[in-house]
């Protein structure tokens, strides 16, 4: 059915309507069954011409659409819908009275199937667009995070201190494919940033730790620090390794709530297609929203960690 109602369309409603029936009561039947309410087919019959004659067939129709453009939207979809539905799904159009112009109506009818079939055609071509870029960007994601998936193995062969920087890079090549945008790392006076995101219309301050024991409260407590000195900045603490007991209880009370916690694990699920880094994101926004949990669990249909 029609994805859009022009004037043109309403023309063809109207006269097709107008002349499919010959006998004035069919057509207000007709009205009724398109769901057009008896009080407003009650005021249009009283309705006169200036020399007192009862409104033809036509002028009825316009009378209609009058009342129906002037009342809801959805109302006037849902009759003018069905008039075409009649018109279209007519069997035969034999006239009533050799002056019924029956032809009228058939034009009518033939002009509005074609316009429903160029809607359809251009409905299904708009879709094979979303569709195949859809596709596209699936596909480019998902090449692109293979690819990162063999980065972040051979990382981990890595010796110590050469882990940290390939940490950047894969984090940042996961933000770009992700389609988040992200600062690469940059040094303040007296600190140095491992970058940043920016998510919901926040910044995150990045904060990748890949060493071979788990963050602390002091390390956890010094980032804190960075991102309060920072306009309405938020931060996103990534140690491979986990964090201290201590870090996780501790460190949330008595603060406001600026940054959160993600380790190894969560990073793997998603690089490994468990789920996708804005999903993660949510669920750790949500746990600290709700919960004050900075440290989100790895699982995002649970709530404990």
């Amino acid at each position: 059915m029609f994805d859009v109602f022009t004037e043109e369309v309403e023309v063809l409603i109207k006269d097709g309507i107008a002349n499919l029936y010959w006998y004035k009561g069919d057509l207000h039947k007709a009205w009724l069954r398109s769901g057009v309410p008896n009080a407003v087919k009650e005021r249009i019959l009283r309705l006169r011409t200036d020399d007192g004659q009862e409104l033809t067939k036509r002028k009825q129709m316009d009378s209609l659409y009058e009342r129906l453009r002037s009342g809801e939207y959805d109302r006037r979809l849902e009759v003018s819908r069905n008039f075409v539905r009649i018109l279209i799904e007519q069997d035969g159009f034999t006239p009533q009275n050799e002056k019924h112009r029956i032809e009228v109506a058939e034009r009518c009818a033939l002009k509005l199937r074609e316009i429903i079939r160029r809607q359809d055609a251009d409905r299904e071509y708009r879709e094979s667009i979303r569709t195949s870029a859809a596709k596209a960007t699936r596909e480019t994601y998902d090449s692109k995070l293979a690819e990162l998936r063999i980065g972040f193995a051979e990382a981990h062969e890595l010796e110590p201190q050469k882990k940290g920087y390939a940490l950047e890079s894969i984090f940042i090549e996961l933000m770009r494919i992700s389609g988040i945008p992200v600062e690469e790392p940059f040094r303040l006076v007296g600190e140095q940033i491992d970058g940043a995101i920016k998510y919901d219309g926040h910044y995150y301050l990045i904060e990748l730790k890949w060493t071979g024991d788990k963050s602390e409260p002091k390390e956890i407590g010094h980032f804190y620090y960075k991102v309060e000195g920072k306009l309405q900045a938020r931060g996103l603490f990534v140690s491979m390794n986990g964090f201290t007991e201590g870090a996780i209880t501790t460190l949330p009370k008595g603060k406001e709530l600026k940054i959160l916690l993600l380790d190894g694990q969560h990073l793997a699920n998603i690089i490994f297609g468990m789920y996708r880094f804005q999903e993660l994101l949510e669920h750790a926004i949500r746990q600290a929203s709700l919960k004050g949990e900075i440290y989100c669990t790895h699982n995002l249909g649970t709530s404990t960690a």
